[in-house]
């Protein structure tokens, strides 16, 4: 009895359509990591087919998404702010970035400025830090020092703000204290990996941290 062989290019288009919406960016190094056991040369020849016969868009290199049946053109809406969290932030499954800067010392009220170049720690960065583009929007993108988790990455965000407090933040450290430590209040992380996270992190921003008493305001496992 001959065995059936196997379509995989059927198979990959079908998993795309089950998985993404319409206006989803499709990331190949997702499709990569989707399907491990197909060549990467031959994941991307498929795309390329799919794309020929308008079953796939492509929105830029190593961006796709599913054409919009409910588009006079076919057209998905991809927004840039979608393809900054697919591929750099992540969600609430798998977290693997965070935001960071000027922006982020603002929402914790520490600053009224804003800045106009998001600033994004991430572990899909493996670079220094650096300025990219995304579509028409700027991005500045640095790996972190400690890899992120869903458990840690408020912990980090509030270290690299530490590690650049007053150049980010107008009010002095003690009254900025409440709401850095209201933002890692309930965290569930063991006094030692703690302690292993902070140490990656510059004398001095170590320093405030445990001044502030940071450590207290996360809870051990």
């Amino acid at each position: 009895m001959k065995m059936k062989k196997r379509n995989t290019s059927t198979e990959l288009y079908e998993f795309i359509i089950k998985k993404y919406s319409f206006n989803e960016p499709v990331l190949l190094q997702d499709v990569y990591a989707l399907f491990p056991e197909i060549n990467k040369n031959t994941i991307r020849s498929i795309l390329k087919r799919l794309i020929e016969n308008e079953k796939v868009i492509k929105i830029k290199n190593g961006i796709y998404a599913l054409p919009n049946p409910n588009s006079i053109m076919g057209k998905p809406t991809v927004y840039t702010s979608d393809i900054i969290k697919k591929k750099y932030l992540g969600d609430e499954r798998l977290i693997i970035g965070y935001k960071a800067g000027l922006n982020f010392a603002n929402k914790l009220g520490l600053t009224t400025q804003t800045a106009s170049v998001e600033t994004i720690v991430s572990n899909a960065v493996s670079n220094k830090k650096r300025e990219i583009k995304v579509n028409n929007s700027r991005l500045i993108i640095d790996a972190p020092r400690y890899k992120v988790t869903n458990e840690n990455y408020k912990l980090l965000q509030i270290l690299d703000l530490l590690n650049e407090f007053e150049r980010y933040s107008e009010i002095d450290l003690k009254p900025a204290s409440k709401s850095l430590l209201k933002y890692i209040s309930g965290i569930r992380l063991d006094d030692e990996k703690v302690e292993k996270i902070v140490s990656t992190y510059p004398l001095e921003a170590q320093v405030k941290f445990y001044k502030i008493g940071g450590h207290y305001a996360i809870t051990s496992e």
